[in-house]
């Protein structure tokens, strides 16, 4: 299951990955979550453990979003 965190930062993407060519830095995370670096980077590693996204290289700009939803959710 996914935190609210985690849901607001996939859906971030989501809505990035279908408005714009480029996956927002992570400085555009932090500013549009109002979470610090190490926050940001900690949502996103769960989002990749779960398999919501890969990220290559820890680099934003090659996410590519898996699923979209909670699917552990009732």
């Amino acid at each position: 299951m996914l935190t609210d965190l985690q849901r607001k930062v996939l859906r971030i993407l989501y809505n990035y990955s279908a408005t714009r060519r480029r996956m927002p830095t992570i400085p555009g995370l932090e500013i549009k979550t109002g979470k610090d670096e190490k926050t940001v980077r900690q949502v996103l590693n769960g989002l990749v453990k779960g398999g919501y996204i890969e990220c290559p290289d820890g680099d934003t700009q090659d996410i590519k979003i898996i699923m979209t939803w909670d699917y552990d959710s009732p």
